[in-house]
């Protein structure tokens, strides 16, 4: 019997064996050679000559002479083929440890592997929001530009997915890609795409940062639901099964039911402690702010659309009035909420639901 796993590994990194290989090429009969396609040495499709341009089209052409290799989409591309790689090498040295017995029972593959991963986080140019004293260091926007460049692309996409498939749950590197996910939720979810395969992997990459939050320690969970509160990004609170994606929603309520777990299952959450409980009390009660404001004014929003939509002196239509508000109120998350609420946010959740109730006598 034979196990599917690689009989040696290769010692080179995957950049350094692209820049190693020769440019492919497919040898085929009476028709000399073809080319591999190469995202390295991407060939141009037409050569002309550029026309010649007025004084006024000198800014345009300066912008379009930009050589192909240094386009930062390009580089974007080429880190995503180098990172899917590198899983496959991180893939390999877990088949390889998998089916065979070492000497040093595999430490030195084991380190390799780590040194593999937070050579990814590198390339990612993934970003610790959390200084050496534990304190929250603000971010800004181009922290995470190669971030974003890369998980714009739905090959990025699913090359973080697997990547977060491959990290241990319990390690540092966990916490700080799915930070930065928590960070970018409107950027990663905040809309399906129209195409059917990269609708297919947004919602994949939603289902195993869910699956990663069920590993998670209330300290992880707090910092997660930090990223979303300090992150200048307004997540997409839409309730679950909306038709425009639910992505946010759904990472969200599992971050939600997990620390419930935690909380009322002394057993189930080892590291619960009074620290732990502070910290995230205090994330929670930021984020109930952030969700509870959200609420009030899509409720106001939704109102104002239907009261446009009647007569003046007319009485809106309660059952109209309750399906957009359903359609457009994330109940799932406020009553995910309700674990943790303490008499005051118990109160502005009753407010709010008085509100919807005196919908038909508006």
């Amino acid at each position: 019997r034979h196990h599917f796993c690689p009989t040696h590994l290769r010692d080179l990194p995957p950049r350094a064996r692209a820049n190693a290989e020769p440019h492919a090429f497919l040898q085929v009969d009476a028709l000399g050679r073809v080319p591999f396609s190469s995202i390295r040495r991407p060939r141009p499709l037409l050569e002309v000559d550029p026309p010649n341009s007025s004084a006024a089209n000198n800014n345009d052409q300066k912008a379009s002479d930009m050589p192909l290799e240094q386009e930062p989409m390009l580089a974007a591309r080429v880190t995503i083929e180098d990172g899917l790689c590198l899983l496959l090498d991180v893939d390999d040295i877990d088949r390889f440890l998998q089916f065979n017995q070492l000497q040093d029972s595999g430490a030195q593959l084991r380190q390799r592997r780590q040194v593999l991963l937070e050579g990814l986080a590198a390339s990612l140019q993934l970003v610790d929001p959390l200084g050496k004293n534990g304190h929250t260091d603000e971010l800004a926007q181009k922290d995470d530009l190669v971030f974003l460049r890369i998980v714009s692309l739905p090959k990025g996409r699913k090359l973080l997915a697997r990547y977060l498939q491959l990290l241990f749950p319990d390690g540092e590197l966990m916490r700080i890609v799915c930070m930065a996910i928590f960070r970018h939720l409107r950027f990663l979810f905040g809309g399906l795409p129209s195409d059917l395969g990269a609708a297919e992997t947004t919602s994949n990459l939603a289902r195993v940062v869910s699956s990663c939050v069920h590993h998670m320690d209330l300290r992880v969970l707090s910092f997660c639901l930090a990223a979303v509160v300090c992150s200048s990004e307004q997540p997409p609170l839409r309730p679950l099964g909306s038709p425009t994606g639910d992505g946010a929603s759904f990472i969200l309520k599992c971050v939600l039911d997990r620390a419930t777990k935690l909380v009322t299952d002394f057993k189930a959450g080892g590291d619960y402690n009074i620290s732990n409980q502070s910290l995230w009390k205090a994330s929670f009660d930021e984020f109930f702010n952030l969700l509870t404001k959200y609420c009030v004014n899509k409720y106001d929003t939704v109102m104002q659309s239907l009261r446009m939509q009647v007569k003046p002196n007319m009485v809106i239509d309660e059952a109209d009035a309750t399906k957009a508000i359903k359609r457009e109120m994330p109940v799932d998350l406020l009553h995910a909420c309700l674990p943790h609420i303490n008499e005051q946010q118990k109160k502005l959740i009753w407010d709010l639901s008085q509100r919807s109730m005196l919908v038909g006598q508006s």
